[in-house]
């Protein structure tokens, strides 16, 4: 084997080695709550594929607004069809939502996340240019899956 390929090789083993273990770090659970008591134990870490940081946080600073009643906080992050989606739902359990995966592609950053009381599914959808700017409405699209 020529000492260039191999060098190479040991390179990008070393790489994803690297991105492998960053991302344990990158992801994380949201919750409004304070509640301090732990997440059940089904509920696993949030998966990722490379996904913009800022846009994550972006919907998860929406999550915990929603899961705190702070309309006003809401009408900035996000479109009115969302609001008004996330406003209907508006439940005892709103505070109890958590990340469990992020993917992006072509300018959007795809969050879903999991409600611990009823297992709903909430899925965002986030204008990774808007969110780095940390401009307004970057959420654009939410969907619910019972």
């Amino acid at each position: 084997m020529p000492t260039t390929f191999r060098s190479h090789a040991g390179a990008w083993g070393t790489a994803v080695i690297a991105g492998l273990a960053s991302l344990g770090l990158a992801a994380g659970p949201v919750s409004a709550s304070t509640d301090t008591s732990s997440a059940p134990a089904a509920t696993q870490a949030p998966q990722s594929s490379g996904y913009p940081t800022s846009a994550v946080e972006y919907a998860d600073k929406l999550v915990s607004a929603y899961g705190n009643g702070e309309g006003q906080v809401m009408d900035h992050l996000a479109t009115r069809n969302v609001v008004a989606a996330l406003t209907e739902r508006h439940d005892k359990h709103a505070e109890r939502w958590h990340r469990t995966s992020a993917d992006s592609g072509k300018g959007i950053t795809w969050v879903s996340y999991t409600n611990l009381e009823t297992q709903e599914v909430m899925n965002l959808t986030v204008r990774n240019s808007i969110a780095v700017d940390k401009g307004g409405d970057a959420v654009r699209e939410i969907e619910f899956m019972d």
